[in-house]
């Protein structure tokens, strides 16, 4: 009787376990970053690289990877995008 309980419970676990699994496989694969490392700068020069790029980082944000291995062109990238975009914004207009 008590072998039987302790099967179960080791049923159950493996079932979590597996389907946790799973799960960790699922989403979209990790974007590649084919880019050349831009600043702010080339941003204000060029604004309608701003949502290429933010596109890129959505894609980044939405991957399964571990925030550690983006490499570093696209966090640069990234954040050089959105402080040209809130730069531009707060520009007056002549």
């Amino acid at each position: 009787m008590k072998q039987a309980a302790i099967t179960g419970a080791n049923e159950l676990r493996s079932a979590i376990f597996c389907t946790a699994l799973l799960l960790a496989g699922c989403g979209s694969a990790t974007p590649q970053p084919d880019m050349p490392a831009r600043d702010w700068r080339y941003y204000i020069a060029n604004p309608d690289q701003i949502e290429p790029m933010q596109k890129i980082c959505r894609e980044w944000a939405g991957s399964n990877a571990a925030s550690e291995t983006q490499p570093a062109v696209v966090t640069n990238n990234c954040r050089a995008a959105a402080f040209a975009k809130s730069q531009i914004a707060i520009t007056p207009k002549e």
